[in-house]
């Protein structure tokens, strides 16, 4: 084992315009080579007996390239009135460039209870992408599934319809043959605004987070008979032509649970951090306190979120490494918060 380098390549250019105005752009170019981490992995890296840990290996080497732009504006502090903006945008294309030698991927976090593998590191691919069976709408009939030119054993009416990828007339369960890439936990791209003003004695600022590109794999649900399940089940298949999307609802065995796009969602968001508003009472109403300024200010956090994923929080980040990263365990949600304070200038 060895320690994982970096080499990094940055070429930038930061500009004033007039009066308050700021453009900063940033190009970088980062290769982590030997990257350390510890994957769930077979014998081939290495082993661990009972009530252990997976080694930590030299996975491969990986690349992350992009693209930073900032833009700034903010009106001159002294005066009793003013304004600041500032936003910023971030491009990034993540690729793993070498896996182990002998090792076609590494294999990553697991989808449902003791279920198929859902992530991947891989050469060629962006690190913990999802890896799984692409689905085409679900079989109405049997009659549909007779008629059907592809074999998916067990198949019954209100299953998942899968895709055979490897064109060879039949869903392999056993292999990889007909899985395909799902998708990548890494956003493309990530933007941030800052904004604040004042106005005599008032304040007020906030902060707004937004996330596009990446996908989230609908893990938190347990995929077992007679668990609970989410309020989406009242759509699902209960007889020809109720749904082309959501498949029966079962306790016998299925191959609906199997890792699929079903499961993956597009976890595009955007979030409102923090808005604050505060007020300073001057000096002149504090004289008794011998005190310079106070300042009151109500703060909150987390206060509106605007997706289409229908889990609990869709910045998830990652549980355990890189290869669990977009993998929702059923997180609990951050929550939201409103507090106020003071500042005591002396």
């Amino acid at each position: 084992m060895r320690w994982e380098s970096t080499r990094q390549f940055n070429v930038g250019l930061d500009i004033g315009i007039g009066d308050g105005f700021s453009f900063t752009t940033n190009y970088f170019i980062k290769n982590t080579v030997d990257l350390l981490f510890q994957p769930d992995v077979s014998g081939v890296i290495g082993s661990y007996g009972p009530g252990g840990q997976p080694p930590i290996i030299n996975a491969g080497d990986v690349s992350n390239k992009g693209l930073e732009i900032e833009l700034g504006y903010a009106t001159d502090p002294i005066k009793a009135y003013g304004f600041g903006a500032n936003f910023n945008m971030t491009y990034l294309r993540n690729e793993v460039l070498r896996t182990p030698d002998g090792v076609d991927f590494l294999p990553g976090a697991n989808f449902g209870v003791g279920g198929n593998v859902a992530t991947r590191f891989e050469e060629g691919y962006d690190i913990g992408y999802f890896h799984g069976f692409e689905t085409n709408g679900v079989y109405q009939s049997q009659a549909e599934i007779d008629a059907s030119d592809v074999i998916q054993e067990g198949a019954k009416p209100g299953d998942l319809r899968y895709v055979d990828q490897n064109g060879d007339g039949m869903i392999n369960f056993s292999d990889d043959t007909d899985k395909k890439e799902l998708g990548s936990p890494i956003p493309d791209f990530t933007f941030g605004l800052n904004l604040n003003a004042k106005l005599m004695r008032f304040d007020i600022s906030a902060n707004i987070f937004s996330a596009i590109g990446q996908e989230i794999i609908r893990n938190y649900e347990r995929q077992q008979p007679y668990a609970n399940q989410l309020d989406y089940v009242i759509n699902r298949w209960v007889g020809p032509n109720t749904s082309e999307y959501d498949p029966r609802l079962t306790t016998e065995a299925n191959r609906n649970t199997e890792f699929s796009d079903y499961y993956v969602e597009k976890g595009d968001f955007m979030r409102i951090k923090n808005i604050q508003i505060g007020y300073t009472i001057p000096k002149s109403s504090l004289e008794k306190l011998r005190m310079e300024s106070i300042r009151v200010y109500v703060s909150a956090n987390n206060i509106l979120t605007l997706t289409n994923y229908q889990g609990y929080d869709p910045e998830i980040g990652s549980n355990g490494g890189p290869l669990s990263a977009g993998v929702d365990y059923g997180f609990y949600p951050q929550a939201r918060s409103v507090m106020g304070g003071f500042n005591f200038k002396f």
